[in-house]
């Protein structure tokens, strides 16, 4: 397993995409409130946990988590392996799917 690279220096929020039964699903965006020191927190306790990984090619997770700059543009993409792990992501940034149209 390829060890978790440190947090992008342009990442100031989150955000989750997954593949629900077939449709693609976006959730809303977690600002940092602590800035990048939170989102290192954060990182590093899912890392110890095991729920995130470095996205592997031809593997596919239960959902990317992104890191996204000032301008809501992914910068870094992470891979959440399980629906154990996307739970916890879910509740710890408070998560909640985005409105469509």
């Amino acid at each position: 397993m390829t060890a978790i690279p440190a947090v992008h220096p342009d990442a100031v929020a989150l955000t989750v995409f997954r593949d629900h039964r077939g449709q693609p699903r976006t959730y809303t965006i977690a600002e940092a409130p602590g800035g990048r020191g939170s989102i290192e927190r954060s990182v590093l306790i899912a890392t110890k946990l095991g729920f995130i990984r470095v996205p592997e090619p031809g593997q596919v997770g239960y959902a990317v988590l992104d890191l996204l700059d000032r301008d809501d543009q992914p910068v870094q993409e992470l891979c959440i392996p399980t629906r154990r792990a996307f739970t916890w992501w879910y509740r710890t940034l408070g998560l909640r799917v985005e409105a469509t149209g």
